[in-house]
C-alpha cells in the first residue's frame, strides 16, 4: 500500500500498532524511550516488536537523555532515527549518530520570528521537524499560512489538528513533508481500535 505523504506514528507501544502501521505504509514508527517516563517502552517489548516488523523505519523518542546514552540505545535497538522532544544544544545533536527529528511546539504565545530563527539555526543539523501544539486543536486560517511558510523552507511533519475531513486540504494548502500521528494503548492484548488512524490512512491512500 502507498500513501500520498510521509507518515510518522509516535507513541507505539504494542505489536498490534506496529504491524498495522507497517502494513499501511507508514514510513517511521516512534517508540517512547524517555528514561523517567513510566509509560516508556520496555527493552524486551521493543526488541520483540522490532523482530516482527519489516519495511518501516524505527525512531526512539527521547526527552533529556545524554547523547552517549542515546547512541548506546540506538545501537542496541537498531534505531534508524532519534526524535528529540525538547531542543538539545547543537553540539549535543552533532554527537548523536543517527538522523534527528526535532519536535517543535507552537501555541498562541509563539513569536513567529523567534521560531523561524530557531528552525533556521537547527535545520542544518536535523533531518526534519515535527510540529505539535498544546493550544491549537485544529489547523485553520489562523495558522495555515504560517505553517505553509515553514513547509516551504524546512522539512516539517504536522503532528496536530489532523483528521479525515481536513487531511486533503492540509496536504494541498500547506504541503508539509508529512504528518505525525499518535499510536495508543491496546484495548486488550492483540485488540486495538484503529478507527481514527484507519480513516486518515484511507484518505491519503494512493489510488
Amino acid at each position: 500500500m502507498g500513501l500520498r505523504t510521509s507518515v510518522i506514528v509516535n507513541g507505539i507501544n504494542n505489536l498490534s500498532d506496529a504491524r498495522y502501521c507497517a502494513g499501511m505504509g507508514v514510513d517511521i514508527i516512534g517508540f517512547n524511550l524517555k528514561l523517567d517516563d513510566p509509560a516508556r517502552v520496555q527493552p524486551e517489548t521493543l526488541k520483540e516488536i522490532s523482530g516482527w516488523i519489516a519495511g518501516v523505519q524505527v525512531a526512539g523518542e527521547f526527552l533529556r537523555a545524554r547523547p552517549d546514552l542515546i547512541n548506546e540505545m540506538a545501537e542496541e535497538y537498531n534505531l534508524d532515527f532519534i526524535q528529540l522532544d525538547v531542543p538539545y544544544l547543537i553540539d549535543e545533536i552533532e554527537e548523536i549518530n543517527r538522523p534527528v527529528i526535532q519536535k517543535v511546539f507552537i501555541n498562541k504565545d509563539t513569536v513567529e520570528s523567534e521560531l523561524l530563527e530557531m528552525m533556521e539555526l537547527y535545520s542544518p543539523y536535523v533531518h526534519s521537524f515535527i510540529i505539535f501544539s498544546d493550544d491549537f486543536s485544529s489547523i485553520d486560517d489562523t495558522n495555515t499560512r504560517f505553517l505553509a511558510g515553514l513547509a516551504k523552507k524546512y522539512k516539517i511533519y504536522l503532528g496536530f489538528g489532523i483528521d479525515k475531513d481536513n487531511i486533503t486540504p492540509i496536504l494541498k494548502g500547506i504541503k508539509p513533508t508529512g504528518i505525525g500521528l499518535q499510536g495508543g494503548h491496546e484495548i486488550k492484548p492483540g485488540l486495538k481500535d484503529f478507527d481514527e488512524l484507519a480513516e486518515i490512512f484511507e484518505e491519503i491512500e494512493e489510488a
